[in-house]
Parts: C-alpha cells; structure tokens; sequence
C-alpha cells in the first residue's frame, strides 16, 4: 500500500475515481480540536469497485456525553470492545495512503483527523480530497443533507449517524455525481455555504471557489482554533 508520504508527483493527472478512499466518522462533537472520533468506516476503491474496508468503534477516555449515545445509538459499553486510538489511526493513514479522500462536508471529517494526527503525534499528511457536499452545492437545491442527496439521487440509506451506513452511501453518492458529470476537476475545491461565513479551519490544499450566484469567498487557510 502506497505510504501517505508518497503522494503521486502529478495528483491532478490521475483520474479521481482511480484511487479513492471514502471517510465517515461518529464523533464526540462539531470540533476535532475538543471532540474525539468514536467510529471510523473507510471505503477503499478504484473506478465503480470497492476494493477495501475498515471499520471500528474506537475507545474512549472519558465520558460519552448521552447526546451522542441519542443521535448515534453507540453506547459506552460499546466503546469498551473499540481499537484503541493510536492503532485505529495508525492503520487508517497506512489505509488511506495516497488516495483521494471522499467526504460528504470533508472540512468536518480532515479536522477530526488532522487533530488526531497532531495529538497522537502521527507524521503529518495533507491528503488530497474531494468534498461531496460542495459538488451538491454547484448542482442542487438546498437542503443537501446526505439523506437529502440520498434521496434526490435514489441511494438507500440505511441509517444515518452511524459511520458505515453513511460512508456506503457517500460512495455511491460519488458514484452518481461523477456519473452525472466528471468530477476531476473538482478535487482539492470546496463550495462554501455565504450564510455561515468564513470557516475557522480549512483543510490544507483547499482552494475555495464560488457558489452560484456567490460572491468569492477568502481562500486563505486560518489556523484551527
């Protein structure tokens, strides 16, 4: 498997659907600067095939607040029987290698594992990515939920809030998307949503570039608070 560290010369000349690599987690919180990730699913896969999987409950120390335990079902007693942290991080790295990391709102998912990255004192990555979410915000109406997206898009989702349910269906939501129209070019961009304003974090690599109808929005990367 290709170490993170050896990312192709030329990103931009292999096709986005050769090397892909769909992330979804279940969290403590909104900030991977304060929350910790509970469960992690991965989807390895080239072209329209899933090539490989991962996928743990991850432990926690500390108290699981019970908001989470409502919105996800994943109990502390589950998290007993989770991969302890620094392994389950260590193999998703070596298992996301030198692919296109693929997320439905990625600046959610690359914040949690940066900060995990940087706490556990892992080497340091910029993975390049491609964000779900900001190709729905060029193409759709809003809500662009995932199970919005899911259902405008005619993807069986069968539960949300749990990682491997979502990450499934952000698969086959990349799987539409491209379908629809290539999306290569779209790697690395992210679509903001002007109602929020500018993000505090960016994840490294992004180049924001505008929505319909939307003013350009900063594209510098501030410091995650």
């Amino acid at each position: 498997m290709p170490h993170p560290s050896s990312l192709p010369l030329f990103p931009d000349l292999t096709p986005i659907l050769e090397h892909v690599t769909v992330l979804d987690f279940e969290t403590t919180g909104v900030s991977g600067g304060k929350g910790r990730v509970i469960e992690i699913a991965a989807l390895k896969g080239s072209h329209h095939q899933i090539t490989g999987r991962f996928h743990t409950l991850v432990q926690l120390k500390g108290e699981l607040p019970p908001k989470i335990t409502e919105i996800t079902g994943i109990t502390a007693q589950d998290l007993v029987h989770g991969m302890e942290e620094r392994a389950a991080f260590s193999i998703l790295r070596e298992f996301i290698g030198a692919s296109t990391v693929v997320a439905h709102n990625i600046p959610f998912d690359l914040g949690f594992l940066y900060s995990t990255y940087r706490r556990l004192k892992l080497e340091p990555v910029a993975h390049p990515f491609l964000d779900t979410l900001s190709v729905c915000r060029l193409r759709q109406p809003s809500p662009r939920s995932l199970p919005d997206m899911c259902k405008a898009y005619g993807i069986p989702l069968t539960r949300w809030h749990r990682a491997l349910p979502d990450a499934t269906a952000t698969w086959h939501l990349l799987q539409r998307l491209h379908q629809e129209s290539p999306l290569d070019h779209l790697r690395n961009k992210l679509v903001l949503n002007p109602r929020y304003g500018a993000p505090r974090w960016l994840p490294p690599l992004a180049e924001v570039i505008p929505a319909p109808d939307a003013p350009l929005q900063n594209a510098s990367l501030p410091p995650e608070g």
